[in-house]
């Protein structure tokens, strides 16, 4: 075929939409009964939960973007929900400690008095990252311990460090990691993709071959035709209620890749070009398959103490990986069976630089968090700890009332969005990916340590259910 009829290599069109990360829990209530002052629990403060990040749900679950942002006095209000917060929470500790039996007693507290549980409740005393699950058997407790400071709002509406301006860890996010530890484990386990539906596929390949039989060659003026054959983009989530923030944040972090793997959003890092940038300054001819990017758990082994009541999780948490599967005739994806090495390289970068990326972005932080938690979980549920020190978590695990999350609005569907770059004898159409963990595997790999010094250090612990490290 001429260069003037080059062919246009398809990789599925990708997504491009900005999720709400705004958020307390607190802000959340809705549909699935978060409670409310009379009942406790979370409160229905939904009001603030609007449009954050640049995009709206509609009724029918589809996504679009708008240009609203988070107005001054919004943030206001939000960031005055936050104060008054116990003067203890406001000193950075490098080891603040959670304890889960006082955890489960303020929830069960805030239940049984009607009362909204308490800001330092809803945001686990301040935690930016769960670092050590600590059994305490002297006091019947499980402890979770990391990095700790007090809370804040950024500009865009996020409970953030007062501090580092990191995400913190938000209650409700650490409940949907309690109750979905055996989705981890069994079935399809946690994961969230934004896939086109084999009819889109379709089409688009017979918009292709008509263009071929006519011998119109194609350009990226031809952009609104391929998204509309394409249709929406439906978006799958297993393992999670798909109406929690659990959900969101994971949409949210796999959207952030996608867009930068295809050139839709400026690198928020230098030096870091996108998939399509990188095959286009090598003049690469062609391609025949789609690279698909996704971002599973990256973790060292677990440390675990000699006297099997410490365990320390090691690693910067989330990797990006990488491989190539083509569409048949009937629109279903297939595994091409060979390596991209621009989409390897771009997957490796990502990897990389994650911390970089995460600091400038906090959807992958967030990120982060999550797969923090489904391995704290995936760790206490391994490991017995419950029965080991009779400490039965009904309202943590769901088994009571006491604790119902929010319901936010589910994300079902996405318009496509698509970027092209020319190649030597041929066009690139975008990227896909996904998000799936796998908390179990981390926590099935563990090495012996000394972890003692940790255990002398939790036993220090104050009359309070949270407390910093001496």
């Amino acid at each position: 075929m001429s260069a003037r009829f080059a062919k246009l290599a398809f990789v599925a069109c990708c997504i491009a939409f900005t999720f709400p990360l705004t958020a307390s829990a607190q802000f959340g209530g809705g549909g699935g009964g978060g409670g409310n002052n009379n009942g406790g629990g979370f409160g229905n403060n939904n009001q603030f939960f609007n449009v954050v990040g640049g995009v709206k749900i509609d009724t029918s679950g589809v996504l679009s973007t708008t240009s609203e942002t988070l107005d001054p006095n919004t943030r206001q209000l939000i960031k005055q929900s936050v104060s008054g917060l116990d003067s203890d929470l406001e000193t950075s500790s490098k080891l603040r400690m959670v304890s889960l039996r006082g955890l489960e007693a303020a929830i069960t507290k805030s239940k049984d008095e009607g009362t909204p549980l308490s800001k330092e409740a809803l945001y686990m005393a301040g935690l930016q990252r769960v670092e050590f699950v600590i059994v305490s058997p002297e006091n019947d407790d499980i402890i979770l311990a990391g990095p700790g400071e007090g809370i804040t709002v950024d500009d865009e509406g996020r409970i953030v460090g007062s501090e580092s301006g990191t995400p913190v860890i938000h209650l409700e996010d650490f409940l949907v990691a309690m109750r979905s530890t055996e989705n981890a484990r069994t079935g399809a386990g946690i994961s969230v993709s934004i896939d086109p539906t084999p009819e889109g596929i379709q089409k688009v390949q017979s918009l292709f071959n008509q263009l071929k039989r006519t011998r119109t060659p194609f350009n990226p003026n031809m952009q609104p035709n391929v998204e509309q054959a394409m249709g929406d983009q439906v978006i799958r989530l297993t393992g999670i209620p798909a109406d929690s923030r659990f959900s969101q944040v994971m949409v949210a972090a796999d959207y952030k890749m996608k867009r930068l793997s295809m050139g839709l959003e400026r690198s928020p890092i230098s030096g870091f070009p996108s998939f399509m940038e990188l095959v286009q300054n090598a003049k690469v001819r062609s391609m025949t398959a789609a690279p698909r990017f996704w971002m599973e758990c990256n973790y060292q082994p677990i440390a675990k103490g000699d006297d099997n009541s410490v365990w320390q999780i090691r690693g910067q948490g989330v990797k990006t990986l990488t491989e190539e599967s083509k569409f048949d005739v009937d629109g279903k994806r297939k595994q091409a069976g060979t390596q991209n090495k621009f989409a390897q390289k771009w997957a490796d970068s990502m990897t990389e630089r994650f911390e970089e990326l995460a600091e400038a972005e906090p959807a992958f932080r967030e990120l982060r968090n999550l797969m923090d938690l489904s391995v704290v979980a995936a760790i206490i549920r391994k490991e017995n700890l419950g029965k080991r020190v009779d400490l039965g978590m009904p309202a943590i695990l769901g088994l009571s009332n006491a604790a119902v999350t929010p319901s936010y609005p589910v994300a079902k569907a996405v318009s496509a969005q698509c970027s092209f770059v020319r190649l030597t004898k041929s066009w690139l159409v975008s990227a896909s990916g996904g998000v799936q963990f796998d908390p179990w595997g981390v926590a099935g790999e563990t090495e012996s340590a000394d972890l003692s010094q940790y255990t002398q250090v939790a036993s220090n612990r104050s009359d309070n259910w949270w407390w910093n490290a001496k």
